[in-house]
């Protein structure tokens, strides 16, 4: 091998170096840049996810509410089913009395 081609081989050799070295240092610098605009992200994510716990706490809450309000009305409707049928039982009472009266009313008129 010459002193030329050595030259050659060793500007080569260096070149290529440098050209890594950049590549390398590029590299190091963009992802100390994606690590920054991830420590940026995080204070966001953290505070969205705390308003998405917040939301879906206050909708169990409210269904909750809505659950105890239902239970409360089918006792109530449960109720009123009762003092129907109570109702309708002292109708059909007074019904049968008022029928029992006309009808011996006309008998004895007859």
């Amino acid at each position: 091998m010459t002193n030329e081609e050595m030259q050659r081989a060793m500007d080569f050799i260096v070149e290529t170096e440098a050209k890594s070295s950049a590549k390398i240092d590029a590299l190091a610098k963009a992802r100390k840049q994606g690590q920054k605009e991830a420590d940026q992200r995080w204070p966001c994510a953290d505070e969205r996810w705390a308003r998405t716990e917040e939301g879906i706490r206050a909708l169990l809450a409210i269904a909750e509410l809505r659950e105890r309000e239902i239970h409360a009305n089918s006792q109530q409707i449960l109720s009123l089913g009762e003092t129907t049928r109570a109702t309708d039982d002292r109708l059909n009472t007074l019904i049968s009395v008022v029928e029992r009266q006309i009808s011996e009313g006309r008998n004895g008129k007859s």
